[in-house]
């Protein structure tokens, strides 16, 4: 499984197998559900991170224009990671994209 720059990643299949199988222990050989770009999967995914990673995440909007929502897991002002994006399937997914490659390494 190649790295994506999970701060960046546009939303995709690729995107989307990654999370299947990193998160869902889902086949790469089976279509899978479009994450990035399905908002009503959003707090599935939610759900699934905090069970699978012990962390609190949160999803909600910004103020920035071009990227108005984030996500952010951990529970510390000064710890808490965040990544923002144009949707909220994106947020969710580049979140999860992040915890996936960090537990990878």
């Amino acid at each position: 499984m190649g790295k994506i720059n999970p701060y960046k990643a546009p939303a995709s299949d690729e995107m989307d197998s990654i999370i299947n199988q990193g998160l869902f222990g889902g086949s790469s050989s089976i279509a899978c559900p479009s994450y990035s770009t399905d908002d009503s999967l959003v707090q599935k995914m939610r759900r699934k991170l905090q069970i699978t990673y012990n962390t609190k995440v949160v999803i909600g909007r910004t103020r920035i224009k071009d990227k108005p929502y984030f996500a952010r897991y951990g529970t510390d002002v000064s710890t808490s990671t965040e990544v923002l994006a144009e949707t909220k399937s994106l947020a969710i997914c580049r979140m999860a994209l992040l915890l996936i490659q960090r537990n990878e390494d």
